[in-house]
């Protein structure tokens, strides 16, 4: 911590046999130096003076223990007969400055920064040189980034909530001006319903381990019923444990799919894939062709993003070029203990491995 410079240049009048140089006058940390056969202080500069408040003249031939608090007094007399002794010691050998408290001459406790190092005179004579740094300084810069972060985190928010309530807007302005049925006004007045049980807390979302296969065949087999004319595939491997909310994650993929549909022409072919995208994510990919026709995104793909969001995945949705739809879903993956676990599988039919179909 300490420039070697201050070996180095004028001798400090104070002691004329320790060559400390003039930058001992001028450093911004506190530096003192004490005679270790005695314990007593010798030297002690201008950053001391300003950090402890005693001056010079009080400080020195005074005992190092005046900057303690009684407790690390104690301890520091225990330090420095075993380092006495040894030559070793728990400060001096750190490597690095080491936190302690300290106390000024005004009583105040305060935590500095310390490094100890060694010095000899001329005439063999030992002295140790500490080097202090007042490390409230460091907590006022930690709490200053710490106000600075939490400002970004909420501006960042607030931006994300104008981002959502124009989304929000946006998907209801696109369902109105498709010249929906009965049907589709009776699924948008829900959806807003479940928005605002979702903000308000009535509508909650318990994400337990499960498997997504048999939720992905339902909804599939639901859509097939619903939609005439549409082929549904999907393509899923055995097995895809997850941790999702059963009953909001059903109907997340039913608000996917029913607006796919939407966009489809007849003949079309819908397509579902569920796939371990890691050990600890699994990804399901909803993809419908377009009728060429710029239908907007409609109200229940926002909420089945806040419901995605609510148990830990993610959810995009992108409109192509000829107006079909894109989704991308992930879920976290349980843990390896918990996919150990054995599973009762239900009775709806699954085709097995990858590129299977129902």
């Amino acid at each position: 911590m300490v420039s070697t410079a201050l070996t180095e240049g004028v001798t400090n009048a104070a002691a004329p046999d320790l060559d400390v140089g003039v930058l001992f006058d001028r450093l911004l940390d506190a530096v003192i130096v004490a005679r270790l056969s005695s314990g007593r202080i010798e030297l002690w500069n201008p950053a001391a003076e300003k950090l402890f408040g005693f001056s010079a003249e009080e400080a020195k031939g005074q005992s190092i223990e005046i900057i303690m608090p009684a407790a690390i007094a104690g301890v520091h007399r225990m330090g420095y007969e075993r380092y006495l002794r040894t030559g070793h010691g728990l400060i001096i050998d750190a490597g690095a400055p080491v936190e302690m408290p300290a106390r000024t001459k005004s009583g105040e406790d305060i935590r500095i920064e310390l490094s100890l190092s060694q010095l000899q005179n001329s005439r063999g004579e030992r002295f140790a040189m500490a080097a202090i740094r007042d490390a409230r300084n460091h907590k006022r810069l930690e709490l200053t980034n710490l106000e600075l972060t939490q400002a970004r985190v909420a501006r960042s928010e607030a931006e994300a909530a104008v981002v959502a309530r124009d989304e929000l807007l946006d998907g209801v302005t696109a369902t109105l001006q498709a010249a929906p049925d009965l049907d589709e006004l009776q699924r948008l007045t829900i959806a807003l319903a479940d928005i605002r049980r979702l903000h308000n807390g009535q509508l909650t979302v318990s994400p337990q381990d499960g498997d997504l296969v048999d939720l992905a065949s339902a909804a599939a087999d639901g859509l097939r019923r619903r939609a005439l004319g549409r082929r549904v595939r999907v393509h899923t491997p055995p097995r895809v444990p997850a941790t999702f909310d059963a009953p909001r994650t059903r109907q997340v993929l039913e608000q996917v799919l029913d607006e796919a549909w939407h966009r489809t022409p007849d003949g079309s072919r819908l397509e579902i894939r569920l796939e371990h995208l890691s050990p600890r994510i699994v990804q399901v990919t909803i993809h419908a062709p377009g009728t060429g026709s710029d239908r907007g995104v409609g109200i229940g793909l926002h909420l089945s993003r806040e419901l995605m969001h609510r148990q830990g995945g993610t959810f995009t949705a992108a409109v192509t070029s000829n107006g079909g739809l894109d989704v991308i879903m992930t879920l976290p993956a349980p843990s390896t203990n918990s996919r150990r676990r054995p599973r009762h599988r239900s009775t709806a039919s699954v085709a097995g491995g990858h590129g299977g179909g129902f």
